[in-house]
């Protein structure tokens, strides 16, 4: 991995060979391909973008934890809280720092997944990493019933049987301030003894108390 500093190999590692156990629904995008939803090499790339991703994040001082990778989101992106479209959509839409290689889209959706609550997570953030990392306290992604593309949240049992992942990843950062977005953020965090500011959760109508929380927290912390 050349692109994750040694410090994250070990997180990196579980996050690309997980999830541990009986995991029923689950896909882990780092390692499987649907030949039906992803292009070929999609897996590979995955990595590629988060590895890229994490690089430019550079000297981590926030973690923003997220539950879980959505279909529209890292699902095809690799990157929690983040499309592929903002990755390799169209020019003057991208993310300032995903114009060009290494990063790429990985699905065979033509016009690209958008998930609404990665865009007004880059949007509080200025569109710029910031020194801050986004995650998920289940890494991968949990889908319904209806299929590989829908969402769902993961059970109490599955994640807190991963959680190994993040706290390689908490071990691997030091000590950083830790932002929870959701009740399985806060609930992970707090198995591992991590006491987390809790933001709204973007979606189902947060999105504006989210933005204003979120800019408030990066205002002190400048």
């Amino acid at each position: 991995m050349r692109a994750v500093p040694t410090d994250l190999a070990r997180p990196f590692r579980l996050l690309y060979q997980g999830p541990r156990g009986a995991a029923p629904g689950v896909v882990n995008p780092y390692r499987e391909e649907d030949p039906e939803l992803d292009g070929r090499g999609a897996a590979k790339q995955r990595r590629r973008n988060l590895e890229a991703y994490v690089e430019r994040v550079g000297s981590v001082r926030r973690l923003l934890l997220g539950e879980a990778l959505g279909y529209r989101g890292g699902r095809f992106s690799g990157i929690a809280f983040t499309s592929e479209r903002q990755l390799a959509g169209e020019e003057g839409r991208r993310l300032p720092w995903a114009v060009g290689p290494p990063f790429a889209a990985t699905s065979c959706n033509p016009a690209l997944w958008l998930e609404p609550s990665g865009s007004v997570v880059w949007d509080a953030l200025g569109g710029l990493p910031q020194d801050t990392l986004l995650w998920n306290a289940f890494p991968w992604h949990p889908h319904a019933a209806q299929g590989p593309l829908s969402n769902r949240t993961p059970e109490r049992p599955l994640w807190r049987a991963n959680l190994h992942v993040l706290e390689a990843l908490l071990a691997a950062l030091g000590p950083v301030r830790v932002l929870a977005v959701g009740r399985t953020s806060q609930a992970a965090l707090a198995e591992l003894g991590v006491t987390a500011e809790a933001l709204r959760h973007p979606a189902h109508g947060g999105a504006s108390l989210f933005r204003s929380q979120l800019q408030a927290e990066l205002a002190r912390r400048r």
